[in-house]
């Protein structure tokens, strides 16, 4: 006999709080509700002494360094640090896996030299209407990968406007956790490859 076992959801940010290890797929509707996941993830992270790295789109960056500015002292802002995400997914051409993981990698080695731990928030996007589902699936696994094997936490966040029926699928499959503006749970279709 199967029962098929439906995760409980809660609050995102309170589970998305209580974990320190973990790749998590975002999708978002809400701009405002996801500022504050992002700011929320921010403050959970600095109170476990964490390093930080923020790769976000330009229009989010001045309304995340005045929160910053805000709710964070100089010595905790040392620790958290916001990359273009423009920098990550367009720069090399639209999505390009290899230069993207070469980024990333860089990125959270060297500025986790100073702490043993890190955790990272990923606005994605690419510029095609049509993104490619093999494309991803590549840059996510191999994020997966590495996530696991540096044991930290790794949120990606895609505008829920931006994502098909088979990226979100593909995305759910490469997470192990699932997260939206007001839910979060583990990913029953992950499946580590």
């Amino acid at each position: 006999m199967y029962i098929e076992v439906i995760p409980i959801t809660i609050s995102s940010t309170q589970n998305l709080e209580s974990i320190t290890i973990g790749h998590v797929y975002y999708s978002y509707h809400d701009e405002e509700v996801y500022l504050e996941n992002l700011m929320s993830f921010v403050y959970a992270g600095i109170k476990n002494g964490d390093n930080v790295l923020i790769i976000e789109s330009m229009k989010n960056i001045p309304k995340i360094n005045v929160e910053l500015e805000k709710h964070f002292s100089d010595e905790q802002k040392a620790n958290i640090r916001i990359v273009n995400n423009f920098d990550y997914y367009f720069a090399s051409g639209d999505f390009n896996t290899k230069a993207m993981l070469a980024h990333f990698a860089k990125d959270a080695i060297l500025f986790n030299k100073e702490n043993d731990s890190i955790r990272t928030w990923a606005n994605v996007e690419w510029a095609s209407d049509d993104p490619d589902p093999e494309q991803l699936k590549l840059y996510e696994s191999t994020i997966d990968d590495f996530v696991l094997d540096e044991q930290m936490l790794s949120v990606c966040a895609y505008a829920y406007n931006s994502i098909t029926p088979l990226l979100d699928t593909t995305l759910k499959q490469l997470h192990n956790y699932v997260m939206t503006d007001d839910s979060f749970s583990v990913s029953s279709l992950y499946k580590k490859t």
